[in-house]
Order: structure tokens, then C-alpha cells, then sequence
């Protein structure tokens, strides 16, 4: 008879729970979902405003501290999407990078994305691929499409020996009496760079690659103008004071300190196309954000001067994995 009534009591018990209300809360609660797509908005110098669609779990979605220069960020009231509003780059010819962190919560638990956004210099329009995605960006050349492929957040152009591969992109800017900004994020596991003004006219075409060898903790930078050869530093990044030296320079970060990316920079100084200077920066990834730790190479160059071109990523000798191109150019 106990046994019935015990048997009874847990019956009701579980019937009763059954029958109330379902409260999502702590460890019952779904985990939260937050998709952003594209993860990256690029803009051109004037600013204005673009928009990324949202996919979430979550019933609220908040927006984390913002550079001065991003205007605002507004999520939809249905969360579907998200607008980034940015204010005019009058500050600089050199573009703004920033970063929008959105949190979701769900219980006890949370999820968050980060937005990472670009903007061209004063004046100037942009040209940005971050190689993020699981396809090939639209209206790129590929010298070879064997010798491509796309990983997790970067593309890879591999060659078993020079003078390599290039990937070119749909991008053609005329650097003649204006100003531009390069850049793109490289790691490397042998050697690889970019060709700038790439057109009909081999001899205006400026290669540049680097090599570092990370067990050696050396590595080198070398630039040709058509036929003839600019620098042949070998360990020079992060190894003190060069010819022609733009900038201060500092010394390479521990690899425990660093990435294993680096970041290669051209730009002009003047409206003289003729006179870029070429960078390499060693960079961080903290909260989210990729930060650059400070330049460990930095020279001015006198090239021949160029009509309009385009630039291409090289891979030049075994693997090289690209992210982030920028081109900020005027027209």
C-alpha cells in the first residue's frame, strides 16, 4: 500500500510539473545564436551608412563602446539586420579601422560577434576584400585557379618555385599625381607579396615579397621596379635603422607576444606617386580586434612613375595566406 501511494505521489508530482508554465531559464534556455553576415563593412571616405543581416536566438541584442568616427550602430527592431552609420574621414588620407561588438544573452549565457569596419582616407574611395568568407571574391584574376584555395578567413596562393603566382584584383586605380594606401594581412610560410601597377608595362610594375623564418626569428623584404632592384634586406624587420628609413620603427615583439600575421603597408607621403613607402607592421589580436604592435620596417622608395594599374597578391615561393586587402585610392 506505501508502495502505491509513493508510486501515486510521484505521478502527480510529475503530471503537475508537466502541466506548468515552460521557464527558458538558466541551463533550460537555448544557447544563444548570434550571426552576422558580412562580418566586415568597408566605406568609403565620405562615410554613410551600410547594413549587415542579423540571424539570432536572442530577444535583445546590445552594442559595445564605439570609436568616435562610427556615428552610430542601430539594430532593427525585429533583429534582423544592423546599420553602421559613419562620419566623414576629413582627418587623414590614411583609411580608419574600427571594431562594433554586438552581445546577445540567453540565461546565464551570452554570445558575441565583432564587426570590424573600414574606411578610406580623405577623399578616397575603397577597395576591400577580407577573404573571410567560403567563396572567391567576384571579378579577381587568377594567373593560375590551381595553385588558389580559401581557408578559414584567408586565401592561400601556393608555388613550388618563383617567380610564383599572382591573384589579381578587379580594382584598377592611376596613382599619377594623387594619393593611395595599401595593405594586406600575410602570413607566410615561405615567400609572398604583392605586384603594384600591375598593367601592359612590365617596367612599372613594382614586386615586393617578404620571407621570415620563424624558428630563426629572421626574416627579410625585398622590392623591384621592373628590371631593377630597390632593396635585398635580408633581416632587416625588427632589426633596427635602414636607408631611408620614414618613421620610427620598433623592435620585433616575442612570438608569444605576437601574431603569426603581418601586415604589409604602401602608401604615399605626397601627391608624388613615384615615392611610397613600403611597411611592415607585426600585428595582435586582442578582444576581438586585429592591432598592429608597431612598424619593424619602414623605407621610402623612388620608383618610376606609373599609369594606372592594378595590384595583385603574389604568392612566390611555397604557401602564402592573404586577409584584409585595402586599397584606399582617389580617383
Amino acid at each position: 500500500m506505501r508502495k502505491f501511494i509513493s508510486f501515486s505521489a510521484a505521478a502527480i508530482f510529475l503530471l503537475a510539473a508537466c502541466n506548468e508554465p515552460y521557464d527558458p531559464i538558466g541551463r533550460n534556455r537555448p544557447a544563444p545564436v548570434l550571426l552576422i553576415s558580412p562580418l566586415e563593412l568597408a566605406f568609403d571616405g565620405d562615410g554613410g551608412s551600410l547594413v549587415s543581416n542579423i540571424s539570432t536566438n536572442a530577444e535583445s541584442i546590445t552594442i559595445g563602446d564605439l570609436p568616435e568616427w562610427i556615428e552610430d550602430v542601430t539594430v532593427s527592431e525585429d533583429l534582423a539586420s544592423v546599420t553602421v552609420t559613419t562620419s566623414a574621414n576629413n582627418a587623414s588620407s590614411e583609411p580608419r579601422r574600427g571594431t562594433v561588438r554586438l552581445i546577445c544573452a540567453s540565461g546565464d549565457n551570452s554570445a558575441t560577434q565583432y564587426m570590424r569596419v573600414y574606411q578610406a582616407g580623405k577623399g578616397c574611395n575603397i577597395a576591400f576584400t577580407p577573404f573571410s568568407g567560403k567563396n572567391y571574391p567576384s571579378g579577381w584574376t587568377a594567373e593560375d585557379q590551381n595553385t588558389l584555395s580559401i581557408g578559414n578567413g584567408y586565401v592561400s596562393i601556393k608555388s613550388d618555385d618563383v617567380p610564383g603566382y599572382i591573384y589579381t584584383c578587379n580594382t584598377e586605380f592611376d596613382p599619377s599625381a594623387v594619393r593611395y594606401y595599401f595593405s594586406v594581412d600575410m602570413k607566410m610560410s615561405g615567400e609572398g607579396g604583392v605586384k603594384l601597377y600591375v598593367n601592359d608595362n612590365p617596367l612599372q610594375v613594382v614586386e615586393i615579397y617578404l620571407g621570415y623564418n620563424a624558428a630563426a626569428n629572421r626574416g627579410g623584404i625585398w622590392v623591384k621596379n621592373g628590371e631593377t632592384w630597390y632593396a635585398m634586406d635580408d633581416g632587416v624587420i625588427g632589426s633596427g635603422a635602414c636607408d631611408n628609413q620614414y618613421g620610427e620603427m620598433v623592435p620585433l615583439a616575442d612570438p608569444s607576444e605576437r601574431d603569426d600575421w603581418w601586415r604589409l603597408v604602401v602608401f604615399t607621403t605626397e601627391t608624388a606617386p613615384n615615392q611610397p613607402v613600403v611597411q611592415v607592421q607585426s600585428l595582435r589580436t586582442f578582444n576581438g580586434e586585429v592591432l598592429p604592435l608597431g612598424v619593424c620596417y619602414s623605407r621610402k622608395f623612388s620608383f618610376a612613375k606609373a599609369t594606372a594599374g592594378r595590384v595583385a597578391l603574389w604568392g612566390r615561393n611555397y604557401e602564402s595566406q592573404f586577409r584584409n586587402f585595402l586599397l584606399s585610392y582617389q580617383k
